[in-house]
């Protein structure tokens, strides 16, 4: 079986570019059940400049509130991104779309008031660089929202989430062990709320840098 090191950027864009079509209607059951409360309850406290990283097909955008000055969205998928334009004409926020890795975009120091990401961390292949990027660009009074699915709590789901982890890792480029709760901490993050649910295995977090 490949290394899981072998799966690179450029295959990993392609695959989502592909997913863009229908990835809305296939997580829609996820969403509806699961997920939809909890992005709109965590969505509720961005305020002024919004920088959301994996922003994917636009999701969220329909939960950011007035408080919200302007919402920086990026993604590497062209195609995804096609999808949260789309979205971000139907709300009254300005939005500004970038095709783009947040490890190779470069923005100002401390210029974000709110930092969003969303199921992203299962993807990136180096995730304590992208939460050391999030603490350096967030204002020092802001706040870094996470919605994110990782390592149950839950010994049997953990053990089967172990089991699976390669092989799902290769097919879809995304984790299933990684703790997003540990790796703020390990960031030098202060968590100011962290809950996790269905079975452990959904985390929502909120932290300041």
């Amino acid at each position: 079986m490949r290394s899981m090191k072998k799966i690179t950027k450029k295959k990993r864009v392609k695959d989502y570019n592909n997913y863009a079509k229908w990835y809305d209607l296939l997580i829609w059951p996820l969403e509806k059940t699961i997920l939809k409360s909890k992005r709109k309850k965590l969505i509720s406290n961005a305020k002024g400049e919004v920088l959301e990283i994996a922003i994917g097909t636009g999701a969220n955008l329909k939960y950011y509130g007035k408080e919200c000055k302007r919402i920086t969205g990026i993604d590497p998928s062209k195609e995804m991104l096609k999808k949260a334009k789309k979205k971000s004409t139907k709300i009254k926020i300005k939005t500004k779309l970038i095709l783009g890795q947040i490890e190779k975009l470069k923005f100002k120091e401390k210029s974000f008031d709110t930092i969003v990401d969303t199921l992203g961390i299962c993807t990136y292949k180096e995730p304590m660089k992208v939460i050391k990027i999030m603490k350096k660009l967030c204002k020092p009074k802001g706040r870094i929202i996470l919605l994110e699915h990782g390592i149950s709590n839950n010994e049997l789901i953990r053990q089967l989430q172990k089991r699976r982890e390669k092989k799902h890792y290769l097919k879809t480029g995304c984790s299933l062990i990684r703790n997003p709760e540990e790796l703020v901490k390990k960031a030098g993050m202060k968590i100011i709320r962290a809950k996790r649910s269905t079975l452990g295995i959904i985390y929502s977090i909120i932290a300041k840098p």
